[in-house]
């Protein structure tokens, strides 16, 4: 009887545990993307465009037709007598008019510019608030034809479309043709010149402010309006909330450019720098020219930089004013009683 042999597994050698790494001494291992690459990922190669050769075309074209049409030179500014004319204005700018009357009169007109400019700002906002209102896009099946009857549908898309229009005609419109409109109206001084710097200022504001409450967040927005609020109470609890950083934003570099404006105002009569520096202009002095440009840069530097970091702090808070908003639209609740 032969005995059977029974065929058994070899054995299987102890696996060594891996070695004990301290929390702050391991490698990162790299992402799968790096260890792998996908070319799922990768966009495909596109060829040249037509469309982008002939756009790129029509650009280049009109570039070199403007220039052409406008006598456009590189070398223009060095041609003999013109190199005359620059020596001249630079050899009469210095050293700048720094004599005491000279300078109150700066002062007190560098004041009468910042007066206007903030005058026509405010003035501005007042006008562009309530018409921003109107020329915003009602959302919503609420507001559409079926829901609101076609006379409540067709009033308020009449009173959309005029408000547009009149945002559009103010912008349209620059501030120095407006200045020249108000000097003939209301007379010469920095009065024509608030009203000019308002007009334009309106137009954008208002098309800036109609645009920013109609990007406001739907679901906010549908929130406040599930409450039964109100769309007074929904436009103060929640849009202006949540554009509150941004409209700031706007209005004070609205501010801004209604600085420097300010001062070209003055060309037409319409108060400020300006008036000063074309009758030194046609006088020939280029030094008292070169005291107002001065003037006029600090008072751009100054301006430019306060604006600036007031626009940061505002925008940094553009969270937390979301947050606030989406607390109000629970709050939206029309008065008991």
């Amino acid at each position: 009887m032969s005995a059977t042999t029974t065929a058994h597994p070899p054995p299987i050698p102890p696996v060594s545990p891996p070695p004990y790494e301290p929390e702050g001494t391991r490698e990162p291992r790299p992402p799968r993307s790096a260890i792998a690459p996908s070319s799922q990922g990768v966009p495909p190669r596109r060829g040249i465009q037509p469309f982008n050769v002939l756009l790129t075309a029509a650009i280049v074209a009109a570039v070199l037709w403007s220039g052409a049409g406008t006598n456009f030179s590189p070398l223009t500014p060095f041609q003999p007598g013109n190199m005359k004319s620059v020596a001249r204005l630079v050899g009469g700018a210095f050293p700048p008019a720094l004599d005491g009357e000279f300078l109150r009169t700066t002062l007190r007109l560098l004041v009468e510019t910042v007066q206007i400019s903030i005058a026509g700002t405010a003035l501005a906002i007042v006008l562009a608030i309530p018409l921003s209102v109107l020329a915003s896009r009602a959302g919503g099946e609420e507001f559409s034809r079926g829901v609101a009857g076609p006379a409540a549908w067709s009033l308020r898309w009449t009173t959309y479309s005029l408000a547009r229009s009149v945002l559009n005609v103010l912008r349209a419109v620059p501030e120095l043709v407006w200045a020249l409109i108000f000097v003939v109206a209301v007379g010469l001084g920095p009065y024509p010149g608030v009203l000019a710097l308002a007009a334009h200022s309106t137009g954008i504001l208002g098309k800036l402010y109609a645009e920013l409450f109609e990007g406001v967040d739907r679901r906010a927005v549908e929130g406040g309006r599930a409450t039964g609020a109100s769309e007074l109470a929904v436009l103060l609890l929640v849009r202006v909330p949540l554009t509150l950083p941004v409209l700031l934003s706007y209005t004070l570099f609205r501010w801004e450019c209604n600085m420097r404006a300010a001062t070209v105002l003055g060309f037409v009569g319409a108060g400020g720098l300006g008036t000063q520096l074309v009758i030194s202009m046609k006088l020939f002095q280029y030094n008292e020219v070169l005291t107002l440009v001065l003037v006029l840069l600090g008072l751009v530097v100054l301006v430019d930089s306060a604006g600036q970091l007031i626009r940061t702090r505002l925008l940094e808070g553009a969270g937390e004013a979301a947050l606030d908003a989406a607390e109000n639209a629970s709050l939206c609740r029309p008065a008991d009683g």
